[in-house]
């Protein structure tokens, strides 16, 4: 069969799967109740296919061996705890033999199917229960003659002992013969790995073949010791492009839901190569920054985040002396040595629209030897080596797989290839690839495409109190996109790239380009002859410093010594989870922290250690001040949204101490961005069209070959025969667009009662900042409006319902500007008067809101 009619065999094959999507019933309510992870569509789709197999009366015939090939990080071992459930409860399964060619994914497994307290535990954590009974799992090395009721017995094994133990039976073992008459499950992770793709005689074998050819026999095997035996295989790299492997699969793959899927709904980072021609020690010290970059956006942000970044060498002595080579760099590291780096970064990057254009940008502003006191906190001895040994202890074996845990200190990897499968991370943001003693080969860069697949699992921050587990920032501006893209830093070497651009494209990985795609607004010509440009001005309010006493509690940073929070929300492991739990019914109770609870969770977090708070809060004489002060800790109350039937009093310690920590991580963010900063007066005075007026660019990021299909999608309106835009183009999402489509609909009558009109696109510009508080923001449009008698300043902004109630502070400011007696505007010769109208919305009913307070206020 010819490559090209292989490939459109596969297509066909999956277009006719797709045909289940139309299979009407949905997947049993008891899956997602037994679940700790909420069911993604793609997921309940697979559940559908899956069961509408089983419920075939030829399941034991054409649905016996299934396949799932579902790419990595898309929550396949959910699927494979949901299948166990659906069938023990409904084909009445309570064998299951789990099988994987990998000690350390056997591990993992049995942590997330046994281990209520993992972090990544994938059953309902309160308990499995199924029409009111109870349910149990049981690991076990023999199934038991006689089964207990209400229990599923689970046997955790390698494909090798799983072999071995068949093939050399001992005493007391698993044997064919004990199993015949058994109806099992066989679980399957790294399905491909049992699958032999070659013809050729034995003896022609490589070891690893001749060992594929028996492990597919055993599996066999056991298959067709009962017709009622099921096999299920689960695996992102089925080779279908291989003829024969193709053939044995083309009729048992039930789901297919590729990598390219997988990204295009935007439930992965973005993936971008960086090309370095730094040699391997400047390449670490690029990749430390950036690294760091990302921790301090998230900061600034609100967001805490620990990057973690992956060196990957070609040999394990090559790994070795890398490792040592980074410790080296990290404690010597230099001022001179870091401005030198960022100078010339930005001789090479300064101009263009590069990640690293921004990073050294970025710490160009900075205290360098800050920057260093903070890499060599973060650096020193918190690196594994994964192929060393004497390093993988069973400790630190732990850390490895729960690096996305608060209290987890790695921030680096060194490794060749044991990660590349079975790793399951959400924060790796960096992979470097070591150039001594690499290979340029299509086998090599298979690999890494491999492990840049695994890395390109998404990291579930939480922004503004909301947990999302998809991208958000594709189609922005925002800084943020950093801590949504994968940097691989690769080797400069064209016959490596072409390799490395073929092996992500087979494995249907999107790459994004470094720079995204530029859209430019342009000032019109026509506008700047106009007066308004030449001697106009736009009004934003005075702000003055403050000063240390404007910080004598917590309200003075914004700090809400009231805080709620969500207990299950609160205690969930912060990484790692897959969603949220949500209870449905729920009560509230007070927690009052205990002082001890308090001084723990202190002693905890630097930030609050006394030579550092007292720089933050300087009107406190010492910690305990700090604690027992009716203005800070002293007044703290937690209220507790608790699932029914818990109290405060049932909490563990230890979870009202990660209760604790998180207010103390909120307020940490809101101290640090807080103070000292400046805050608002009443008093508005004028700067100049164009100082703040100018040409501006947006950056989208773009897939390599094809726009972005994720998000809110960002496109240009052009703009040119409307003279009341003041730009060539208005650069907007869909929200944006409409609000100037609404104002354009009542252009005519606008310009019937004013002699002049314009809307102004505010792009990170005007500021204006809340009378007598240090929170500021940048309405999203002026409307300029002039009459005989007065000259008007109009702030507009569109905001999505869903982020409205958090900006809420921001309406109210707006609309208070006319009416406020303490408003005083500045201006020379002329009467200026500002408004604010309530924001434009997608909701009809405040979008409603704001047509009715734009023509009260505008249009008489």
């Amino acid at each position: 069969m010819s490559k090209e009619i292989l490939h459109a065999t596969i297509e066909r094959v999956f277009q006719d799967l797709t045909k289940l999507d139309e299979i009407p019933f949905e997947i049993p309510d008891y899956l997602q109740d037994n679940l700790n992870h909420e069911i993604r569509s793609y997921q309940e789709q697979a559940l559908r296919q899956f069961i509408y197999t089983q419920r075939s009366d030829a399941a034991n015939v054409s649905f016996n061996h299934l396949l799932f090939h579902m790419a990595t990080g898309s929550g396949k071992t959910l699927v494979l705890a949901a299948s166990m459930l659906y069938l023990f409860k409904e084909k009445g399964y309570k064998n299951f033999i789990f099988f994987a060619d990998s000690d350390a994914i056997v591990k993992k497994t049995v942590d997330n199917l046994t281990n209520v307290v993992s972090p990544k535990y994938l059953f309902n954590p309160k308990g499995i229960v199924i029409e009111g009974e109870s349910i149990q799992i049981q690991t076990v090395d023999v199934f038991p003659f006689d089964p207990a009721p209400n229990t599923i017995y689970l046997k955790v094994t390698s494909i090798q002992k799983l072999h071995g133990d068949l093939v050399e039976p001992k005493e007391n073992g698993l044997t064919y013969d004990y199993l015949e008459d058994m109806k099992i499950v066989l679980l399957a992770d790294e399905a491909h790995h049992y699958l032999a793709e070659t013809k050729r005689d034995k003896k022609n074998l490589t070891k690893k073949e001749a060992d594929v050819r028996s492990w597919e026999k055993t599996v066999e095997n056991l298959l067709a010791l009962n017709p009622a035996n099921r096999l299920l295989g689960f695996s992102a790299t089925f080779n279908l492009s291989n003829e024969l492997l193709f053939n044995k699969l083309q009729d048992k793959i039930v789901f297919q839901y590729d990598l390219k899927k997988f990204m295009e709904s935007g439930y992965s980072k973005n993936v971008v190569l960086l090309q370095a021609n730094e040699d391997d020690e400047q390449k670490m010290l690029n990749a430390v920054l950036l690294s760091q970059y990302r921790k301090y956006i998230a900061k600034e942000n609100g967001i805490d985040l620990k990057p973690i970044i992956l060196f990957k060498s070609n040999t394990i002595p090559i790994s070795l002396e890398t490792n040592q080579l980074f410790v080296t760099l990290i404690e010597n590291l230099s001022v001179r040595q870091l401005q030198e780096t960022v100078e010339k970064g930005l001789s090479i990057y300064g101009k263009g629209t590069s990640i690293w254009g921004k990073i050294f940008h970025y710490y160009n502003d900075t205290d360098f030897a800050a920057v260093i006191r903070d890499l060599q906190w973060d650096f020193t001895d918190t690196f594994l080596n994964a192929n060393d040994s004497k390093f993988l202890s069973e400790e630190n074996t732990l850390l490895l797989n729960t690096l996305e845990e608060a209290d987890n200190p790695v921030r680096t990897i060194f490794a060749v290839a044991k990660l590349n499968e079975g790793w399951d991370v959400l924060n790796l943001y960096d992979i470097v690839r070591i150039s001594e003693g690499a290979s340029g080969t299509r086998n090599t860069t298979d690999s890494e495409a491999q492990l840049i697949g695994r890395g390109a699992r998404y990291f579930p921050f939480i922004q503004d109190g909301k947990k999302s587990y998809q991208r958000r920032y594709d189609t922005s501006s925002s800084e943020l996109k950093v801590i949504e893209t994968l940097h691989y830093h690769t080797i400069n070497e064209n016959a490596y790239i072409n390799n490395l651009n073929k092996s992500l494209e087979a494995a249907n990985i999107q790459i994004k380009e470094d720079g995204s795609t530029r859209y430019d607004a342009k000032v019109k010509a026509k506008f700047k002859r106009t007066d308004l440009y030449r001697n106009g001005k736009i009004y934003i309010n005075r702000v003055i410093p403050t000063t240390s006493n404007d910080y004598q509690k917590f309200t003075d940073y914004n700090v809400s010594p009231y805080f709620e929070m969500n207990y299950e929300t609160a205690i969930e492991k912060q990484y790692g989870a897959d969603t949220e739990v949500v209870s449905t019914q729920t009560h509230a109770e007070e927690l009052k922290p205990e002082r001890k609870l308090l001084q723990k969770a202190i002693q905890r977090n630097p930030f609050y250690w006394f030579d550092n708070l007292k720089e933050f809060v300087p009107s406190i004489t010492s910690v305990d001040d700090f604690i027992d002060n009716d203005n800070f800790l002293g007044g703290l109350d937690i209220t507790l949204s608790l699932p029914v039937g818990l109290s405060v009093d049932d909490l563990l310690p230890t979870e009202k101490l990660k209760i604790v920590e998180k207010f103390l991580l909120y307020a940490e963010n809101k101290i640090r961005l807080n103070f000292m900063k400046v805050k608002g007066t009443p008093i508005f005075e004028g700067i100049r069209f164009p100082e703040l007026i100018k040409d501006y660019y947006v950056e989208i990021n773009q897939v390599k070959g094809r726009p972005n299909t994720m998000g809110e999608v960002v496109r240009t309106k052009k703009m040119q025969d409307h003279d009341w835009y003041i730009y060539d183009q208005a650069i907007v999402n869909g929200l944006e667009r409409d609000m100037i489509d609404f104002i354009n609909d009542y252009m005519d009558r606008l310009q019937e009662q004013y002699e002049e009109v314009y809307l102004i696109r505010n792009e990170r510009k005007v500021k204006i900042v809340e009378i007598g508080g240090t929170r500021g923001f940048m309405p999203d449009f002026l409307l300029y409006l002039k009459d005989t008698k007065c000259t008007y300043q109009v702030f507009l902004e569109p905001k999505n319902s869903a982020l409205h109630p958090q900006d809420q502070w921001k309406e109210d400011f707006l609309l208070s500007l006319s009416a406020n007696p303490d408003v005083v505007v500045l201006t020379e010769n002329e009467n200026v008067r500002l408004l604010g109208i309530k924001f434009y919305s997608d909701n009809s009913e405040k979008r409603q809101e704001f047509k009715e307070d734009f023509v009260t206020k505008l249009i008489q």
